[in-house]
């Protein structure tokens, strides 16, 4: 949850920001939604539960509200001040991006999952830097879900997501909310090791029980509630194998592409949403890493 700023007057630049000295645990949308070491009825759940994709859209909508707010404090606020809180700005668009991945990585439950990854895909095109040629304009498209040409199914999924009730599900995640008033919280997560090695690990885990689900699939004898289970938990151990590889794209640290790409299952590469998901992911992890390059904090 956002801090309650209630009382406080609103600041006018970022040098009379009243910054919150209270540390909390900060928690980003695919490190929420990942499983560790899960068995195969973890997996069987996270795929026929999924996470609310709507509540996702949110949080990216949130943070990137943080960062627009940041852009009109800084206008005006001394350069020496603008430096001290770079690194909560960075964690907020890492916070906001990682988000986006997400969304472009889950199934959507319902009409109003899907409308609201559909509103994060157009949001996140106009983001992009000449969005009507970009080369990631398309990936977009296949993994929000903007391809959809079906009027009435997408009028029924917006009316589904006005309808439903905003923040019925709060605590569905453990992914949390931040300000630019958090400024020690977000420097601290955003200077966080990122243990490479056990992130390749954990997808490389994933994949083979992807791999070893299926083959239960093809060959095992299995009663019709078995195999609706395995075919569940086969689902579920893709998409945690492919949030991995997102979370390693997205690392601070910079990780060779083909790293990933090597690691990443042979069935990615037939599922146009994960694949898509997978390839922005490793776009914007570029991009992200450059932008820290560039102004270091």
């Amino acid at each position: 949850m956002i801090p309650n700023q209630s009382g406080a007057s609103a600041p006018k630049s970022l040098a009379t920001l009243q910054l919150e000295p209270t540390l909390r645990a900060a928690i980003d949308d695919i490190a929420a939604l990942r499983l560790h070491r899960p068995c195969i009825a973890d997996y069987a759940a996270f795929i026929r539960k999924p996470p609310n994709v709507a509540g996702i859209v949110e949080r990216a909508r949130l943070h990137g509200d943080q960062v627009k707010r940041f852009v009109a404090l800084a206008d005006g606020s001394p350069p020496g001040v603008i430096t001290l809180h770079l690194a909560a700005l960075y964690a907020l668009v890492l916070l906001n991006t990682t988000a986006t991945v997400a969304v472009a990585l889950m199934p959507a439950r319902d009409g109003a999952d899907r409308h609201a990854r559909r509103q994060q895909g157009q949001a996140f095109i106009q983001s992009l830097e000449n969005p009507e040629e970009n080369d990631l304009r398309h990936l977009a498209e296949i993994a929000f879900g903007l391809k959809e040409r079906d009027a009435s199914q997408i009028t029924q999924d917006a009316i589904a997501f006005a309808g439903r009730g905003h923040g019925e599900e709060p605590a569905s995640s453990r992914a949390t909310l931040h300000t630019i008033e958090e400024n020690v919280t977000l420097r601290l997560w955003l200077k966080r090791q990122t243990n490479i090695p056990a992130l390749l690990d954990d997808a490389r885990h994933h994949g083979v029980m992807a791999d070893r689900l299926a083959v239960s699939l093809d060959h095992d004898e299995l009663h019709p509630q078995e195999r609706d289970e395995i075919a569940a938990a086969h689902e579920g151990a893709l998409l945690q194998h492919v949030l991995a590889l997102a979370e390693l794209a997205l690392a601070s640290i910079a990780v060779d592409t083909d790293l990933i790409f090597e690691a990443a299952h042979a069935s990615v590469a037939t599922r146009a949403q994960l694949q898509a998901g997978l390839l922005i992911a490793i776009a914007v992890g570029q991009h992200y890493r450059a932008m820290l390059a560039a102004n270091p904090c």
